[in-house]
């Protein structure tokens, strides 16, 4: 049974190249958000399993973060095409799965295709950051065999083992409901960063930004939506529809998109149970858009 050893390293994060894979936009931000606030520099996406694949060959990423459930190549399929690589240090690179499927029979046919590791959503940064610690500082050796290809399932392996099979003790990181919301909100407080950066950049006569401006706001509504946060919610879908209301660029005026921030930055410091103080903000901020015309 041919075994490649793996040689465990010190963790460092800013001297990874990960590759995220996945269909859905919005899960392609928050792992990429996730990776960058862990430190890591480089991280290169692609937008489902076939684009992964070429992506994969060109970028040849230390470590392969992608979805079990995308359309044609899924991320099963694809970390066999990755496991039957006939380049030898592509074939053995580790391979984290990210899936909302904690069924055992389920876990256990991906593990048996030659996945590392799984992040079980919802995705945390713990969750994101204890698995890469898994698969670099406590890899498991490559088996290479015509019955199977990818990690030993077990950390110590016997001279006679040659199955795939992996103890269903290994852990499998859940992330609590309020690690996802603080994961969650901080993937928030960048993307309204972003927003306060290009309205400096409309303010410098940055017309081309627009499209990177709307995208912001949709990942703020998107998320707000995601950890129930409904007036933030609220406040986003607001300056989406002023921006949408705007005939050009120029019509859009920075002080208006400033007041939506701010009533962000009020609700992010307001606790969701002081319910009515946050009613106020947001009827507040209806009542001032209401007044502003667009020309």
């Amino acid at each position: 049974m041919p075994l490649k050893q793996r040689t465990p390293q010190r963790l460092d994060l800013s001297l990874l190249s990960i590759l995220v894979v996945d269909d859905q936009p919005f899960f392609r931000v928050l792992l990429t958000e996730i990776l960058r606030n862990l430190g890591v520099r480089s991280v290169s996406v692609a937008v489902d399993g076939e684009d992964g694949l070429d992506a994969f060959d060109s970028v040849r990423p230390d470590i392969l973060i992608t979805d079990w459930m995308m359309p044609n190549i899924d991320g099963i399929e694809l970390t066999r095409r990755v496991r039957a690589s006939e380049d030898n240090v592509l074939k053995v690179t580790p391979i984290i799965l990210v899936t909302a499927n904690n069924r055992k029979s389920q876990i256990e046919f991906a593990r048996n295709s030659g996945v590392d590791e799984f992040i079980l959503k919802p995705v945390s940064v713990k969750s994101v950051c204890d698995r890469l610690r898994e698969v670099i500082e406590r890899p498991r050796n490559f088996i290479d065999d015509p019955g199977y290809s990818g990690p030993c399932r077990r950390r110590r392996a016997e001279p006679t083992f040659k199955g795939p099979f992996r103890r269903f003790d290994d852990p499998l990181e859940v992330a609590t409901e309020e690690e996802m919301v603080e994961s969650m909100r901080s993937i928030m407080n960048l993307a309204v960063a972003r927003i306060g950066l290009h309205v400096n950049a409309l303010q410098d006569g940055r017309t081309d930004i627009m499209p990177l401006l709307l995208r912001a706001v949709g990942e703020v509504h998107s998320i707000a939506d995601e950890i129930q946060d409904f007036h933030v919610s609220r406040v986003a879908q607001l300056l989406r529809s002023y921006l949408g209301r705007a005939s050009t660029p120029e019509t859009v005026r920075p002080d208006v998109i400033q007041t939506h921030l701010n009533a962000i930055d009020v609700l992010f410091k307001t606790p969701n149970l002081q319910t009515r103080m946050r009613d106020q903000v947001v009827s507040g901020l209806e009542e001032v858009i209401a007044k502003v015309s667009v020309g």
